[in-house]
């Protein structure tokens, strides 16, 4: 795809996503979020959180980065990949509704890659080097040597399996990476040599794969993000008064927990949460 027409799609995605982002934070209530009371006095001592509205501004700062990570994941998972590359989203109905993919192996696959030469490869979509996990590296390689059985005995048809890292570089991945292909490194897990057939695909490399080899294609897709926040301005307005509203009462709630010599009292703390 050429670069007018990614920006001009990513915008208009990302003018959705801002949205639905704004429709979720004016339906929260502070009460959606629980302060850990034994993990919050230490967080205090190092960060110097000695009253309510410092506790929020560090509490709501990681409330809401995990949210909005997980939704972005998701976002890129299921409407960018689709809508902007053309991808096949292995959704339960099309997993469903297409032998062998609703097959449990499968669970791992994210998207099917049609490229300009008529070849097919599988997808399996991660954040960044740090979402998989040994136990989750151990169950790719598993998954993923049944597909390639599946494939040997003319089930299916494709050319490789690719792992797709969303940001990084090759560099930075972790030691994971390497099990899920079946390279043990140090202390031996039980997993099978993929590497002629999986291949790990991270960052900048990802996106100019995903569009027919254009180097550009993360700058195209950039320059659509910061499209869609302009035009979202418009179209949805702004958000951060939802967050001052939502910050306002988080406050107003943990005042309650303020002693009477102005600094927060950790054992009210826990027994209001933990009652």
């Amino acid at each position: 795809m050429d670069r007018s027409k990614i920006i001009s799609s990513v915008s208009d995605s990302i003018v959705w996503w801002i949205g639905e982002r704004k429709k979720k934070f004016e339906g929260l209530s502070h009460e959606s979020m629980t302060l850990n009371p034994f993990l919050v006095p230490i967080l205090s001592e190092m960060h110097g959180l000695d009253a309510p509205e410092l506790l929020a501004d560090f509490a709501l700062i990681g409330h809401f980065a995990t949210g909005h990570a997980t939704g972005f994941g998701k976002f890129i998972d299921e409407k960018v990949l689709p809508k902007v590359f053309g991808t096949t989203k292995l959704t339960r109905k099309f997993r469903s509704d297409n032998p062998p993919f609703s097959e449990a192996c499968f669970d791992e696959i994210d998207h099917i890659v049609r490229h300009a030469d008529g070849s097919v490869s599988l997808l399996s979509l991660k954040a960044s080097k740090w979402t998989i996990q040994l136990s989750m590296a151990v169950q790719l390689n598993k998954a993923f040597s049944e597909i390639l059985r599946l494939k040997s005995v003319g089930r299916l048809d494709f050319a490789r399996i690719r792992v797709g890292v969303i940001y990084g570089h090759d560099d930075g991945l972790t030691d994971k990476y390497d099990i899920l292909r079946g390279i043990n490194r140090g202390a031996k897990h039980e997993v099978h040599d993929l590497r002629s057939h999986v291949e790990i695909i991270t960052g900048r490399s990802l996106w100019q794969w995903l569009n027919n080899g254009e180097l550009q294609t993360q700058q195209w897709l950039l320059e659509g993000i910061l499209s869609g926040i302009a035009a979202s301005r418009i179209s949805n307005g702004a958000i951060k008064p939802c967050v001052d509203h939502f910050r306002a009462n988080f406050i107003r709630a943990n005042r309650k927990f303020v002693g009477v010599d102005g600094r927060l009292d950790w054992a009210r703390m826990l027994c209001e949460i933990n009652p």
